[in-house]
Formats: C-alpha cells, structure tokens, sequence
C-alpha cells in the first residue's frame, strides 16, 4: 500500500513514516506492506502545507505525483476549527482528484510544560473531537490518535506516566508517544490489528526498542481506538 504523510515535527520526530513501513514488514506474510512518501514542513499546519505551492516536494506535489492508497494529512497543534475545515477540505478535494483517499491524523497535544495555555485531557479532546466532527461531516476516516494516548493512559494518570510518552521537550511524540500513533495509523490503514508486529526501529535515530510487554499494551490501546471510531454514528 502506498502512503503519502503530509505533517510537521509531530509526524516527523521519531519518524512516524518509516515506523509504519517497519511495522508492516514485520507483519505476516499474507498481510499489506506499507511503501511511504512524506511532505513534512517544521511549524506548519494544513494552512503552512497548502500555502507552500506547488514545487518539487511540497504536499501539493507529492499528492500529485502518484496515485496513494492513502493521503495521511496531520493538522498543527494549535489549530482552529474555521481554518481547520478550510484547507482540509481543499486538501481532501486535491486528494481525491488523483484517486487518493484522505485519512485524518489528530494527534495528541502538548504538555502544560511546552506551552501554558494546554492541559491534559481537554486539549487533547479539543484538538481531536474538532477533526473527528469535520471527518463524519465530510465521509473521512480520523485517527484520532490523542484517544488513543488516552486509552493507554487510563483516566488519571500520574504526570510521569504521561511525560513518559513524549520527547525530552514536553510537546512532541517520544518513542512510545509515536509507537502508539504508528500502530492506531496502521489499523486504520489496513484494517488489521497492530498486534504482534515489530517494537524494535534500528535504523530510526539512535534505535526505538518497546518492549513486547508495553508495545502490546499500545497495541490493544490502538486497535481499540479504531474500533470505535470505524462504529461511531455522525454526531456521536
């Protein structure tokens, strides 16, 4: 399957991209491999990718370039909903004018240490429930993947727990913040439960290695996010 990822250091810390081609790899033989593409502009939202053109390696591109299973488009952390809708719905229309189907990428948000004015949970319920509505409004999937860190966290978490899942700097995706993005995108993807594939990215940064103990907690946090959203009703 080919994957085209258009997102800014949320998708491109840890190498969201090339973890999903590892995972899929390790998959079993019968199952989809994942071939990726990747459009990612540091600092930008949706309204940053379509404003950059149309030259070689921009989003816009990209999207033209070749036919995608998937075009995986990744909104900005502080987003708001009237711009939000504005360049995903043109995004969505450039995408499907190739063929290509539009997937919806609603991270996590960042911690109150990043940036003040976010707190856990309702920034992360603010920043996915805003593209979860426009996804049942418009007929495209969401990986609401901040439900999914949520999943895995469990209501109240400790603050180390959640610190856990992120970067040294407290408002990206660490390690085990993007394995869980890599496996809720890969069910949404393919359809198929993460379960069982790879923890361990040698060649990403300095080496990732989850164990098989927390990644299959992240898996079943993952597979459960996506089995929700595939039975959520318009509205709901």
């Amino acid at each position: 399957m080919k994957v085209l990822f258009i997102g800014n250091s949320q998708t491109g810390v840890y190498d969201l991209p090339r973890m999903m081609e590892i995972m899929s790899q390790s998959a079993l033989a019968d199952h989809p491999r994942i071939e990726i593409g990747r459009a990612i502009i540091g600092g930008k939202g949706l309204k940053g990718y379509w404003e950059a053109g149309e030259g070689k390696g921009t989003p816009r591109a990209m999207i033209a370039a070749a036919k995608w299973d998937y075009v995986v488009i990744q909104e900005i952390y502080r987003a708001n909903a009237p711009e939000f809708e504005k360049y995903a719905e043109m995004f969505d229309e450039s995408i499907g004018k190739n063929g290509s189907k539009t997937l919806l990428f609603a991270t996590a948000n960042v911690t109150r240490h990043y940036n003040a004015s976010f707190h856990y949970p309702d920034s992360f319920k603010e920043l996915n429930d805003m593209q979860i509505a426009f996804g049942q409004k418009r007929g495209i999937p969401v990986a609401a993947a901040g439900y999914a860190w949520m999943r895995y966290l469990g209501p109240n978490p400790p603050e180390a727990q959640l610190l856990d899942l992120y970067h040294k700097d407290k408002g990206h995706p660490g390690q085990k913040g993007t394995y869980i993005y890599a496996c809720l995108l890969y069910a949404c993807i393919t359809g198929l439960s993460p379960a069982g594939l790879t923890g361990e990215f040698k060649d990403i940064q300095d080496g990732i290695f989850i164990t098989k103990e927390e990644a299959a907690k992240m898996q079943k946090a993952a597979w459960e996010q996506y089995q929700e959203s595939i039975h959520a009703k318009p509205g709901n």
